[in-house]
């Protein structure tokens, strides 16, 4: 069977070393496209595209849990995710391979940002019998990129402290 994670993530300033508060969320789909989980969190002192990373990831941790627990494991089904961050998505596709052939630099010879979430994101992938991005336009007419993005904002107030 295929799974869909749909997965957001932002921050208010958007600047390294900032302070800038952050948040993400996720929603899992069943095949039948009926929603089985979601969830979401919150970081301080982070950039949008951690946060986008963060909710791959925790995404697919919560995924790998529902189908260990109640299906017959992660590894006998498919896996998409549907970001709205073709920072993830095509860095994920494109340059992933390359940059763990090089020692995790990227090919100017300089250390990949946010190292310790792309290492994270790789080591999760495998549990599925295939994973694969598909990107959705963000703020357009997707109900669950919407939701999720409402969940990203619920999480961005709480880290705020509102």
């Amino acid at each position: 069977m295929t799974f869909t994670v749909y997965t957001d993530g932002g921050c208010s300033g958007n600047k390294r070393d900032a302070g800038c508060p952050g948040g993400y969320g996720w929603i899992i789909l069943d095949p039948a496209n009926t929603i089985i989980r979601k969830g979401g969190g919150y970081r301080i002192n982070v950039t949008n595209n951690q946060m986008e990373l963060l909710a791959v990831i925790q995404g697919l941790k919560a995924l790998k849990k529902e189908l260990d627990d109640s299906y017959d494991g992660a590894s006998n089904h498919h896996c998409i995710v549907r970001p709205d961050s073709q920072y993830v998505s095509e860095n994920y596709t494109a340059y992933l391979p390359e940059w763990k052939r090089n020692g995790w630099r990227k090919s100017n010879g300089k250390k990949v940002l946010n190292l310790n979430l792309w290492k994270r994101l790789d080591s999760i992938t495998p549990e599925f019998k295939s994973f694969t991005f598909k990107w959705v336009k963000g703020h357009a007419s997707n109900q669950y990129n919407n939701a999720v993005d409402a969940i990203v904002k619920e999480q961005m107030l709480k880290a705020k402290g509102k």
